[in-house]
């Protein structure tokens, strides 16, 4: 039976992870638990929803193996405030266990047969590469906002995953990772190089928004996280943490027809001077999601204004670099200001060819993002 001593400090972030993977809405009393067990020298602790798997080892002092699945909610907020630093597990009769210090502190908690929680799926594939942990953060991060909430548009809600090789002789080529997402109104695309020695993925995949989130959650302060393809799952390995998440099964739409071949106008603007005077404005939208402004840029200046009379009208000028003919264009400046937040770049280029195309959002300090809105039609009198 399960008895072992661990440090809470190295214990409660594994199960601090755990907790937005845990299903709390499923009648499957089981995957409410954490499911903890002991190799010869280690703990294990394993969570599930059955789309996403975590696993995380954490060192101890074993003083008998066994595992137990306790309720992992009642177990995270026992042991985050949990008044001693070396904790005492011990598992008692009909799946109960123990969590003490001595006379200090005595918890004790039920659990369920470890035999009926959901195996971990093993991994053994040979399609994978090693990444910066940075990178695949700035990867997700710069896609994952507008990834679509609708549940009918289902290839659209994840982040596409693909292999990109550039060049045609086998030892010059580059290859890239890209990731883009899209809601239908956006699309934002984030790439950087890979190590392609031992990874392949030139058909693509669609990772759940829920299993990127979880991703940027384990590689946190960590180097190097090995990212890899499986059938119908991907994985990811970083540090002592590993997660297996189901890909969303279905065809991501072709992204590359809506993004203009050649940029015939642009302009640039600081992003701090923009955001926040679109900020302000969008105080005057009635909507939450669709607030629409009109910019009209002309030498050295671009007038924003809200297109939404509902609640009160709102105007602002801010100074930007361009010397062609004046125009106009309509864009929603929500998804204005959630492309520009995740942007590094001080200075943003801004390109729109035409009343009918996209709105283009690039930056040198921010190599291989690609920013994308779609125009909103003005009202012509």
């Amino acid at each position: 039976m399960l008895h072992v001593v661990v440090d809470r400090e190295k214990i409660v972030g594994p199960l601090q992870k755990v907790q937005s993977i845990v299903d709390k809405k499923t009648i499957m009393n089981i995957i409410n638990n954490v499911f903890i067990y002991t190799d010869d020298e280690n703990l294990f602790l394993e969570a599930t929803d059955l789309e996403i798997s975590y696993r995380g080892k954490i060192p101890c002092k074993i003083l008998h193996q066994g595992a137990v699945t306790v309720n992992s909610r009642k177990l995270y907020e026992i042991i985050r405030d949990f008044p001693s630093q070396e904790i005492e597990f011990k598992e008692d009769d009909n799946y109960w266990i123990t969590i003490g210090a001595g006379e200090k502190a005595e918890y004790k908690i039920g659990g369920l047969p470890p035999d009926d929680f959901p195996k971990f799926r093993q991994i053994n594939s040979e399609n994978y590469t090693d990444i910066s942990s940075n990178t695949l953060k700035s990867l997700i991060d710069k896609t994952i906002f507008s990834a679509s909430f609708d549940e009918k548009k289902f290839a659209l809600s994840g982040i596409f995953v693909q292999q990109i090789n550039e060049g045609s002789d086998p030892e010059t080529t580059t290859s890239l990772i890209r990731m883009v997402s899209s809601d239908g109104h956006r699309l934002s695309l984030m790439e950087s190089e890979v190590d392609s020695e031992h990874f392949d993925l030139t058909k693509g995949i669609i990772l759940p928004r829920k299993g990127a989130q979880e991703i940027k959650k384990i590689i946190e302060e960590k180097e190097v996280a090995r990212l890899g393809v499986d059938e119908k799952f991907c994985f990811v390995h970083s540090g002592d943490d590993q997660l297996v998440i189901r890909l969303i099964e279905g065809t991501f739409p072709d992204y590359r027809v809506i993004i203009p071949e050649t940029r015939e106008r642009f302009f640039t603007f600081k992003k701090e001077l923009v955001y926040n005077a679109l900020k302000r404005i969008s105080v005057l939208c009635s909507d939450n999601i669709f607030r629409g402004v009109k910019a009209s840029v002309a030498q050295g200046a671009m007038e924003i204004e809200s297109l939404d009379k509902n609640l009160g009208e709102a105007r602002e000028i801010v100074e930007v670099t361009f010397d062609g003919e004046p125009f106009e264009i309509a864009f929603n400046a929500k998804y204005m200001m959630d492309a520009l937040m995740v942007m590094d770049s001080k200075e943003v280029i801004l390109t729109v060819n035409n009343s009918d195309s996209p709105c283009l959002l690039t930056g040198e300090d921010d190599p291989g993002f690609l920013g994308l809105i779609m125009p909103m039609q003005l009202e012509t009198e």
